[in-house]
This record gives structure tokens, sequence and C-alpha cells, in this order.
């Protein structure tokens, strides 16, 4: 009989008390969206009963979303007919991210099976899953098939057989029906087999991505608002409250020793003219900023917006953490330069009006970790200790955000 290591009950301990808490968010009906979640799926669960007595039309009342993900629940809704059942159902089907997030790892990282299966159990912790997860919300749907569909295009690069590629286009399409901003990750995806495979497979492949396709034109027929999204007015407002908001969770990846250390010997080599490039773009865009913009009742704006205002009533602490999301993303690809895609996707799929930090919660971090193998993930996962440090922090991060759904901190906060 295989004797427990003291490694292994940590690691039993640790998923024990991620699936205990998750079930418990779902028994008290948590929401740590600040209210997002839950007032999202109570005004399309009308989508939703309307498809599962096959009536679509209507859904532009209620959604800009393409429907795939209403019309899962709707199938979901027509066997159970009870919508407490649906969410059930779909609270166990959000399992599928950190199960998904596992099988990546295991193909990108050589490291002990249970470090990787620990670390991506981690993501129960996030608020915004939990909340997306508890209220079954479109987001989620659209990451999870992103997920399923990037495990196929790791298989492909090992494999070279046709049916992974064609499994990773599927489940991206999957996505982009569920959330079109996903279209990004999907041309990514593309624009890679043009590059890298023959063109006889190209062709086949791009063919079959017109056919995926086709769906798409009948969607926007039934619901207009697919094809009317709202694109940023303000280029200089999205680049400050989109690389505020990556600052943050590249704060999660810096808690890591080795990660740290880096950035601080990365900083101390910038030669004098990278500086000083730094500062000019940095004053260019505040300079050009609508400053009205940060005066009114902001939606959105991310996690340092709302603190820079709940404390000193000003964007000081926010312009401070768009300073220095933009350094530390120079830092991190002047030496990983494949992690300028992973800045470029998420900021194309940022391209808001408003800018929520829902758009890159848990997306940003998923990037990061499956996207390419990278020093900021492998150094967190290169031991148990790094892995759990790393879990501290997102309980850290998700106790901080109960707080706020207790006493309503930033729900109300006028400006």
């Amino acid at each position: 009989m295989k004797k427990v290591n003291k490694s292994d009950i940590f690691c039993l301990i640790f998923l024990f008390i991620s699936l205990i808490s998750f079930f418990i968010g779902f028994i008290l009906n948590e929401d740590l969206s600040t209210g997002g979640a839950s007032w999202d799926f109570d005004l399309t669960w009308n989508v939703v009963l309307n498809y599962a007595n096959y009536d679509f039309s209507g859904a532009d009342e209620f959604t800009r979303h393409v429907p795939l993900h209403y019309v899962l629940l709707s199938a979901v809704y027509k066997i159970f007919e009870d919508q407490y059942l649906v969410r059930i159902f779909y609270l166990s089907f959000s399992l599928l991210l950190p199960i998904f997030l596992y099988l990546n790892l295991k193909k990108i990282y050589n490291v002990e099976k249970k470090i990787i299966f620990t670390f991506s159990f981690s993501l129960l912790f996030i608020p915004f899953f939990r909340a997306t997860a508890i209220w079954p919300n479109a987001h989620l749907t659209a990451l999870i098939f992103f997920v399923i569909g990037n495990y196929f295009y790791l298989k492909s690069i090992n494999e070279k057989k046709l049916k992974n590629k064609l499994l990773n286009l599927l489940f991206m399409a999957f996505a982009t029906y569920s959330i079109q901003t996903y279209l990004f990750i999907f041309g990514y995806y593309l624009i890679n087999y043009f590059i890298k495979e023959k063109k006889s497979t190209f062709v086949k492949l791009f063919l079959f991505c017109s056919a995926l396709g086709i769906p798409g034109l009948f969607m926007i027929g039934l619901n207009s608002r697919v094809s009317n999204i709202s694109i940023s007015k303000d280029i200089f407002y999205t680049l400050t409250t989109n690389f505020s908001i990556i600052f943050l969770f590249l704060l999660f990846l810096l808690f890591n020793k080795k990660n740290s250390n880096f950035i601080i010997s990365a900083f101390k080599k910038l030669k004098k003219i990278e500086i000083v490039l730094l500062m000019l773009f940095f004053s260019f865009i505040i300079y050009n900023l609508d400053h009205s913009m940060f005066t009114a009742n902001l939606r959105g704006g991310g996690f340092f917006y709302k603190i820079s205002h709940f404390i000193f009533n000003n964007n000081l602490i926010f312009f401070s953490s768009f300073f220095f999301g933009l350094l530390t993303s120079y830092l991190i690809i002047k030496h990983e330069s494949n992690l300028i895609y992973v800045i470029i996707l998420i900021n194309l799929m940022g391209l808001n009006y408003q800018v929520y930090q829902k758009y890159f919660e848990p997306l940003f971090l998923i990037l990061i970790f499956i996207l390419y193998k990278n020093f900021l993930t492998n150094n967190i996962l290169s031991s148990l200790r790094n892995v759990l440090y790393f879990y501290l922090i997102l309980i850290s991060y998700y106790s901080v955000a109960y707080i706020n759904y207790i006493y309503k901190f930033s729900y109300k906060l006028v400006i």
C-alpha cells in the first residue's frame, strides 16, 4: 500500500476546502460579482424559458450575447423543468474549468500531477468564477469551451492529427457562440495554423471554419444586438483601465519569490531611454484622457479604481496602477516575448465602452497559464509550497471580495 506523505495530505486538505467552500457558496446563493451575476441570470432567464418553448424571438430585449449559452441552459431546463436543478447542473458543469486547466497544464509543464491538480482547483476561490458558476453566465460557458479547445490545440502539436485541430476550432466556435469577443482567440488559432500548417491542411481548416460561421448568420437574425457591440469611444480610457486590471492579476503571480525577484532585477537593468519612453507613453495617455469618464458614477473600472475612490476620492491609486501595469507588462514581454500575444488578446477582448473586471477574471490568468509555457507559471508550479502560497493569495482575494459583498463598500460608490 502506498504511503501517504505530508504533501499528499496538504493537497487533499486544500482540495477539500475549495470544494466545500464552493458548494457552500452555492447553497448561500453567494454572488461576489457585486450582484452582477445574479442580476444577469435573473434578467436572461426569460430567454432560457422562451428557448425551452422553442420561441426564439425577443432575446434582444434581455441580452446582446450570442445564444449558445442560453440554448444549453434551455435544453437542461427542458429535462428538469426546475431553475434550481438547472443551476445545480451548471455548477457541476463549471468544474470542467479546473479539470481541463489541469489537463492543459499537464501537457505544458513536466511537474508532479498532484501539484498541477492542486493549482488548478485554486480557481474555485476566484470571485467572478464562483459567481458565474453559482449563477450560470455566458462568460464562464465561453471560458470553459476555450480551455477545452486549447487542450485539443496542445494535443495537435504533439500528435499531428487533423481531428485535434478540428476539435480545437469546434470548441472555439462554441466559445465564440457564447461570447462574441472570443472571436479574437479563434482568429489567433487560425493565424497559427496559417503560419505553421501545410497549405492543403490549412484549406481544410479554413473550409471547416467557414461552415462553423454559417450558424452565426442565423443568430444575428434572431438577435439584432449580437452585431451591435459597444466598442470603446475613448481608447485612452480603455487602455488605462485595462492595464490597471492587468496589474491586479499580475500581482497574484508576483507574490511568488522568483517572479518578484525577476521583476525587480529586470527593472534595475532598464536603460534610461526605456524609462523615458515608458514615462512619455504614460503621460501621453493621461494627458489625452477624457477625465469626465472618471468623474461620474462609473460602472466597472476594476479593483484599483474602486479602491482609489474609496480611500482618496480621486484617481491617484488608479493611475498609479495603470503605470505599474504598463511597466510590469513591458518587463515580462521583454523577457518572454510570446506573452505579448496574451496582452494583445486581453486588450482586444476588453475594447468596451465601459470596462468591467469580469472581462479579465479569470480569463487573463488562464491565458497566461495555458497559451504558452512561461516563467511566471513555471515558477509557481515549481513546488507545492509555491502553489500553496498562490492558493493563499486567492483565498485572501476571495476574503476581500466577501467582505465587500457583506458590507457593500463598492456597490454604491458615488464619485
